[in-house]
């Protein structure tokens, strides 16, 4: 079969974790062939979050191994995505979209939708993003007062502030290029979020992220939704963001916090010494963080399988395409 000069692909509205797996799934088709070069427009996305500049970080690299050159035609939203995302002088930027742009404002869509599907999911448990109505669940979250003592969330904090449907907060749950809220649903008849998993400050030029797990009240803590729903987390990090390294941080008097995350693998590192006060006293906040082999090593204890969004490419298996 002849080689195609060059191939053009446009996308339209989205690059998020719901979109990103059919924008690879499209790449994938078009690089059969392969042709010559390949141009994707993304001149019409107006909103995106990590796992779309993580796609693009992905395609060029993927593109590279098959020997086919790849243009990238940025919207505002995309440009700023990629800044963001800390990826933006490592992808080949063409067009007058490479340019600044403020926030998308987003409002409440105009027809009910079905629930997102998950992301990735146990036999218990799955994790997907939030829905619109979900966003009020982070508000009586955010005014828990154990949840802010044990977790201390600057997203929660937000969104006690603004209110969980303020552009502001909404933007971060949502669209935030440097990171991923999930919320942890039960896979029971009528399930409702007990919590939620945080992907934040994700570095996707370095590899690397900090972790954040919420978990609404202490029965669910119990039952251990957050520490199958953080090796969950991980797992699909490690395939679809291609992390090498993630980081998470537990306050000193926080114990379950702290076994839990010993027991997902984590190693401490560091001590911020008397780095939060709590009921009248200076406490310690400790640094923990995995590793690559680490989390590899859990995953294989769980059994997870791939979900990346190259199912057909190099890394089908779980390995980076690089």
């Amino acid at each position: 079969m002849p080689e195609e000069p060059e191939v053009e692909l446009v996308f339209h509205e989205s690059l998020t974790s719901l979109a990103t797996p059919a924008f690879c799934r499209t790449v994938l088709q078009a690089l059969a062939t392969p042709p010559a070069h390949l141009r994707l427009d993304l001149e019409d996305v107006k909103v995106a979050d990590v796992t779309g500049p993580a796609a693009l970080l992905q395609a060029v690299r993927l593109c590279d191994t098959r020997g086919v050159s790849v243009s990238i035609l940025p919207s505002p939203t995309i440009y700023r995505a990629l800044l963001t995302a800390g990826v933006l002088e490592e992808l080949p930027l063409e067009g007058p979209g490479a340019g600044s742009a403020m926030p998308a404002l987003v409002s409440r869509p105009d027809e009910p939708v079905q629930p997102p599907r998950f992301l990735a999911r146990t036999a218990r448990l799955g994790l997907r993003p939030p829905t619109w109505e979900e966003l009020e669940i982070f508000e009586t979250w955010s005014n828990d007062p154990l949840l802010d003592q044990m977790v201390g969330s600057q997203l929660l904090s937000l969104c006690r502030h603004r209110g969980p449907y303020h552009p502001d907060f909404v933007a971060s749950a949502l669209y935030d290029a440097s990171a991923l809220t999930l919320v942890v649903l039960p896979l029971v008849p009528d399930p409702k979020p007990v919590g939620f998993v945080r992907l934040f400050n994700v570095n996707l030029a370095e590899r690397f992220a900090f972790l954040e797990v919420g978990i609404a009240n202490s029965r669910a803590f119990r039952a251990g939704w957050g520490i199958e729903a953080s090796r969950l987390a991980l797992a699909w990090a490690q395939d679809a963001l291609e992390l090498r390294r993630i980081e998470a941080k537990a306050y000193a008097y926080n114990a379950l916090s702290i076994n839990s995350l010993r027991r997902n693998g984590f190693q401490q590192e560091g001590v911020l010494r008397e780095a939060k006060t709590y009921e009248g006293q200076r406490w310690d906040i400790l640094v923990f963080a995995i590793l690559e082999d680490e989390m590899r090593a859990q995953r294989v204890r769980e059994g997870f399988p791939y979900m990346g969004f190259w199912e057909s490419a190099e890394g089908s298996s779980g390995t980076p395409l690089t």
